[in-house]
């Protein structure tokens, strides 16, 4: 069996695999050599997923999984409710709510999904700031709805704040919306 057979063989048995798992996760092709070539991030997704309808993430339910986190404090790099990034806070809510697995890195989750503006922003959509030199994004949070969105601050740990707020409007980047 050529290489290029036995790579198309291993891709079939990982997507007839996903159809077996109810989560939309993230991967990376060519796993094996994804660093290596810079190739950009995908999803896994179950046999029966429809990327035609528009997937929205219920308020309700990401509302109450991001309260659960209020007032974890702010830990570089940390994923867990000791101490919590900003990318970490987004990594494990989005698990809570919907088993999805993003990468833990505000660079990696802004190439996911797609752009959309702040006027049709939804629940659950990714909030992108260039709070690092020279306005470099570095961070990152989940919008609620009404202007307001949960993220990892610095000083005061995990915190809903608003985007309308002078310090994050003059920093705001993106929005991005993994599902939908």
């Amino acid at each position: 069996m050529t290489s290029k057979l036995r790579t198309l063989f291993v891709a079939l048995c990982l997507l007839a695999y996903a159809g077996c798992t109810p989560a939309v996760r993230y991967t990376a092709r060519n796993a094996g050599n994804a660093a290596a070539s810079g190739s950009k991030p995908s999803y896994r997704v179950a046999a029966n997923w429809d990327y035609r309808k528009s997937y929205t993430i219920p308020q309700s339910s990401m509302a109450s999984a991001a309260s659960k986190y209020l007032g974890i404090r702010y830990r570089w790099g940390g994923m867990s409710r000791k101490g919590t990034d900003c990318s970490g806070l987004v990594c494990m809510i989005y698990h809570d709510v919907c088993r999805a697995r993003l990468p833990h890195s505000s660079k990696k989750q802004r190439v996911l999904g797609r752009l959309v503006s702040q006027s049709q922003a939804k629940c659950g959509d990714l909030v992108f700031f260039g709070t690092g030199a020279f306005g470099r994004v570095n961070h990152v949070g989940i919008y609620l709805g009404n202007g307001k969105f949960i993220h990892a601050s610095t000083k005061l740990g995990v915190i809903y704040s608003d985007l309308d707020d002078a310090y994050y409007k003059k920093r705001f980047v993106e929005m991005r919306r993994i599902f939908g």
